[in-house]
């Protein structure tokens, strides 16, 4: 699954939910696509709201990747890097982002200890993992960008060559644009754009 350049991740495309029990405790792992940090936050709540008697709700989640990847990891009352830590490193040594995992517990009377909480844990990440559909993906960028209406075409041959697209268009005096390309392209990108345009139009990154 590491075999691809280091600006592509593996995301979940649906939810998934996968179970096991432990020594007398049940764990159920659900694992769920999430574009914000907001976005995770809200599936999270909304796992708890499902399970209200459970013991422990522990949970991470990651979103994008490169200096713009942001990593949450709670343990939720488990022992201090027990959870939420074998989670996060599950996700991070399978390059898998974009995603929330929650993991329940119901507690069965038998405590596990430090190593096998970890154990436990990091099998709710796996098997989540296993479970579910995984796409690869990219880092997006996403520009502004005014050209004259002669400059158009280019432009749009341009960004469709570096697998961009278009995502908005106003019309007026100039056309001003909004599109989203792969961060790797990005560079190429403004290079051609000034000459495609002959320095005579303007972008900008969002």
């Amino acid at each position: 699954m590491m075999t691809e350049q280091a600006d592509h991740y593996y995301a979940p495309l649906r939810p998934v939910r996968s179970s096991f029990s432990e020594q007398g405790s049940r764990f159920i792992a659900n694992l769920a696509p999430a574009c914000s940090a907001k976005n995770a936050k809200n599936y999270i709540g909304q796992v708890r709201i499902g399970y209200p008697d459970a013991t422990h709700h522990t949970y991470v989640y990651r979103i994008g990747a490169g200096i713009a990847l942001i990593e949450q990891a709670s343990d939720d009352r488990e022992p201090a890097g027990t959870a939420g830590a074998p989670m996060l490193q599950y996700l991070q040594g399978h390059n898998i982002s974009d995603a929330v995992l929650v993991a329940t517990r119901y507690y069965g009377g038998t405590k596990l200890g430090i190593g096998g909480l970890t154990r436990a844990y990091r099998t709710c990440a796996r098997i989540a993992c296993e479970a579910a559909c995984l796409e690869l993906k990219e880092p997006l960028m996403a520009f502004s960008l005014q050209c004259q209406y002669e400059d158009l075409g280019g432009v749009t041959k341009l960004a469709e060559s570096l697998n961009g697209r278009v995502l908005n268009v106003n019309y007026a005096d100039a056309v001003t644009l909004a599109l989203e390309l792969p961060q790797r392209s990005a560079s190429l990108f403004r290079e051609r754009f000034a000459a495609v345009c002959r320095g005579r139009d303007k972008l900008e990154l969002y």
